[in-house]
């Protein structure tokens, strides 16, 4: 079960939702209790008309998760089943649950960061008072790059090494972390 469990994940997150669907057919002919892999597979079948909706649902499961929140479960479940999957009661759940892993997670959003760290003396002030309790939750493509090229610019050449190298574990083939990478290897100490 916990083979077909994995695959099945993966091939979520590859966007692969029939595949998905079909290995967690095979977990729950396993183990038919098991939550996860029925939920999987209400996503994965959601995902082949609402694909968005379903990436946000599986998101946060599996976010919530990891959190140890123990009724992730029986919410999710709530949501697709019970729920009149109309867009805009949707959008509005989706929206809500965003700011609900922001709490979770003790984070703050980019946007909210840049308005704390208005200047180059307030953006390294700022950084290193929320470093080591609270997250800096970026959603889009061209906040990270802003953010990249801020540490760089105020002097966190490691921090920016570090942020790259992780974002490049996740997006291989994305260009900008691939030159940023070779830009930070050849700078010198």
């Amino acid at each position: 079960m916990i083979k077909y469990k994995e695959l099945a994940n993966n091939s979520f997150f590859k966007r692969e939702y029939k595949k998905a669907l079909f290995n967690y057919a095979l977990a729950l002919k396993d183990a038919p209790e098991d939550k996860e892999s029925r939920i999987g597979a209400l996503l994965s079948d959601m995902a082949d008309e609402r694909e968005d909706e379903a990436v946000a649902l599986f998101e946060y499961y599996e976010t919530t998760k990891s959190l140890g929140q123990d009724s992730a479960d029986e919410m999710i479940e709530q949501i697709i089943n019970g729920v009149d999957l109309n867009s805009d009661y949707l959008t509005q759940l989706l929206d809500g649950l965003e700011e609900h892993i922001i709490t979770m997670e003790d984070g703050i959003e980019y946007k909210d960061f840049l308005h704390l760290a208005q200047n180059e003396e307030s953006f390294k002030k700022t950084l290193e008072d929320i470093m080591f309790s609270t997250k800096i939750i970026i959603h889009k493509k061209e906040d990270f790059i802003d953010f990249v090229n801020l540490l760089l610019e105020n002097g966190y050449r490691e921090l920016a090494l570090n942020y790259v190298e992780n974002a490049l574990a996740y997006y291989p083939t994305e260009l900008f972390f691939q030159k940023k990478l070779k830009q930070l290897g050849q700078i010198e100490h």
